[in-house]
């Protein structure tokens, strides 16, 4: 078991130690992908759609129809009075009725889509309804916990396919005595797996077992050693806090809903057919609002308070001017995203300029522009015609 999950953080006693600490660090983003991925939360958002445009309909027609019958009005007989109301829904009720015809049918929509089958099994037996929801959690919890064994221990063989590689004897020399140092100096007791990715982006990212730094960040910052330690010092803090087992977590609790966000997000991005984009995103609205407007908002304040930590660690390990060199020149998060739910997840990374704020020492003046920030481009103006001999 050692063997197979070598590479973990020395500070957890055991695997399981490391995996119960990493998995239930973020409750509210397990609970956002239990209801999302379990609860029938897209079908909830698909009803609430179809809800609110039924229910703006018939308002709308309700109160057009109510104005253009007086025998509806019941103040129709008072002299002033029906027919100052009968004008009023004449003129405004249309918009007013499927105003509050699309608030009606919006929530009854939804809570229709959420509650109910579950109304139905506890209307026909208040234990069947019991029954099945615990049913649903077990279900969650046994498949959260085989993807993220599985994905754990196949970390190596995903990252392989995902383009990263060994050190070559050259990068080994140039990062290894920085994450060394980086690690000593945060009192770690051991390091991951450091591997290369050959892409230009500018990013690095730390798994469970892992970091990858992509050739990308070498050549931004022209293999200077400071901004280097900053990142390297970033990302070896979520690895120690295992930040990645719960993201993987989480993902295995959303299974049902991941699968679906992944292939919709996969499609998108190699299809580039306008009718094929348009078409998947009518059929798959639902998930990709679940995930984007309630799991990832869910799980957005505890990955903030994750990167301010590892911001802070970076600090800590004597590398604050690097990091906040490389949050000033990029202006977004070095973590790399790996498939279209990191892309979605990454996007609650706190702004960089609040993340450089956080990291400003005390006592100091930091003014803007920030002297590590990119240099603006310098105008030209074409003040003449070339002519020709």
């Amino acid at each position: 078991m050692d063997r197979l999950f070598s590479h973990r953080p020395a500070r957890y006693g055991s695997v399981a130690s490391w995996l119960v600490a990493g998995t239930f660090r973020d409750w509210r983003g397990i609970t956002a992908a239990f209801i999302g991925g379990w609860l029938n939360l897209p079908f909830a958002v698909l009803m609430a759609v179809f809800g609110g445009v039924s229910g703006a309909f018939y308002g709308f027609v309700g109160t057009i129809m109510l104005a253009l019958d007086p025998s509806l009005n019941p103040m129709a007989d008072l002299p002033v009075i029906g027919t100052a109301t009968q004008s009023s829904l004449f003129q405004a009720g249309g918009v007013l009725g499927a105003l509050i015809g699309a608030v009606v049918g919006t929530i009854s929509g939804f809570l229709f889509g959420l509650l109910g089958i579950w109304a139905l099994l506890y209307q026909h037996d208040p234990a069947v309804a019991f029954g099945a929801f615990i049913g649903q959690v077990i279900t969650a919890a046994i498949l959260a916990g085989i993807y993220t064994i599985v994905r754990i221990a196949a970390e190596p063989w995903f990252l392989k396919l995902g383009g990263a590689r060994r050190m070559s004897r050259r990068e080994a020399d140039l990062l290894m005595p920085i994450v060394h140092e980086c690690a000593e100096r945060l009192h770690l007791g051991n390091v991951p797996m450091v591997l290369m990715d050959d892409s230009r982006d500018v990013n690095a990212y730390a798994v469970t077992r892992h970091i990858v730094i992509n050739q990308g960040l070498l050549d931004e910052f022209n293999y200077e050693r400071e901004p280097i330690a900053g990142v390297i010092a970033h990302e070896l803090a979520h690895w120690a806090n295992g930040d990645s087992v719960n993201s993987i977590f989480v993902r295995g609790v959303a299974l049902p809903l991941y699968i679906g966000y992944t292939i919709v997000t996969a499609i998108m991005r190699v299809v580039r057919s306008p009718l094929i984009q348009g078409l998947l995103l009518l059929i798959a609205w639902p998930i990709t609002v679940t995930v984007q407007r309630f799991v990832v908002p869910m799980e957005a304040a505890d990955s903030r308070a994750a990167e301010y930590q590892a911001d802070q660690a970076a600090a800590m390990a004597g590398h604050r001017a690097g990091i906040r060199q490389v949050l000033a020149r990029l202006r977004r998060t070095v973590d790399g995203s790996r498939n279209g739910w990191d892309l979605a997840i990454c996007a609650s990374h706190p702004p960089n300029e609040l993340r450089l704020e956080r990291l400003e020492e005390p006592g100091r003046t930091y003014p803007l522009p920030d002297p590590d920030a990119p240099a603006m481009p310098i105008p030209v103006a074409v003040t003449g015609t070339l002519q020709k001999d």
